[in-house]
């Protein structure tokens, strides 16, 4: 879930921008765009930061269901010898542990994006515009295992075990935007663009008895023995994907140099994690600052 800090972070952007405004001392010096020459007088460069919502949807998150089939599944855990009986012992097993069942609906929890653009206008109406920003996700369910008792007649003791991934993704935008309206106080803006995204796993385990297990197969071929001399490879999923996407929001300008943007992107992107890599809608929701002639105030 979305967390207060993170709302109350966005709320710190507005009150930032509000008060830049109040000390810039240009916020009386605005721009009529319906005069060709302050339109064009707005070409130059902005920079600065976003931040927002990331909601990635549930299209990829089948890939942490740990369901048999996947690259990292749950019977990786229990086909290992040292593991499984370390689990039948803490679980205080009498005859055996089985997989009962695996998440059906399982989906990202949506996550704080933040980053850095930059701009160049070509006017007061269209603009290039490249953005970076990361975000790191966690998807979170349940795996369901039976441990069976010393005798048949005895009801089946069902118990619910964590299972969780964390995955960052380090995304770059490129878009043109155009701006609608004459009024500098607020305008209308619409973009398409194009999605580069590397995706990267960080990790996935399966929490039993307060104990993590790893899913993913450092280990290769060669299954985990204790006091082996085996060692674990650095295993890298994910991977590099592209998209497209569509931006909606407004601008508002508190003066010459400080600007806000709330917008809402629609993502299509391809996500490149192993068997989950595909094509999925993705959904932002942003808030960006604004800058321009900080450093000179020339204007």
């Amino acid at each position: 879930m979305i967390s207060a800090h993170s709302l109350t972070s966005l709320l710190e952007v507005l009150l930032v921008a509000a008060l830049l405004s109040l000390f810039t001392g240009a916020s009386a010096q605005m721009y009529d765009y319906s005069i060709k020459e302050d339109c064009l007088s707005r070409s130059g460069f902005e920079y600065g930061a976003v931040a927002g919502f990331y909601l990635p949807g549930k299209g990829s998150a089948h890939f942490y269901s740990g369901k048999p089939g996947e690259e990292n599944n749950v019977e990786y855990i229990f086909k290992n010898k040292t593991w499984y009986e370390e689990i039948y012992r803490n679980l205080d097993a009498h005859y055996k542990v089985y997989i009962k069942g695996y998440p059906d609906n399982i989906k990202y929890t949506p996550a704080f994006e933040f980053g850095m653009f930059f701009s160049y206008n070509f006017n007061c109406r269209t603009s290039l515009y490249f953005q970076f920003s990361y975000v790191r996700l966690l998807v979170k369910d349940i795996i369901t295992l039976q441990v069976d008792s010393i005798t048949y007649l005895a009801e089946p003791d069902i118990r619910l075990f964590g299972i969780r991934g964390e995955e960052e993704r380090n995304i770059l935008d490129v878009a043109v935007n155009h701006y609608f309206g004459n009024s500098p106080v607020i305008r209308p803006m619409i973009g398409l663009g194009i999605n580069m995204n590397n995706t990267l796993v960080k990790k996935h385990v399966l929490r039993i008895a307060d104990k993590d297990y790893n899913l993913v197969n450092v280990y290769g071929n060669r299954p985990y023995i204790p006091g082996g001399t085996q060692q674990g490879y650095d295993i890298r999923q994910g991977g590099i994907g592209f998209g497209v996407f569509a931006t909606v929001g407004a601008r508002l300008e508190f003066s010459k140099l400080v600007a806000i943007e709330p917008g809402f992107t629609f993502y299509y992107k391809q996500i490149n994690l192993e068997s989950a890599k595909g094509f999925y809608p993705q959904y932002n929701l942003f808030v960006r600052l604004c800058f321009r002639d900080l450093i000179s105030f020339n204007d």
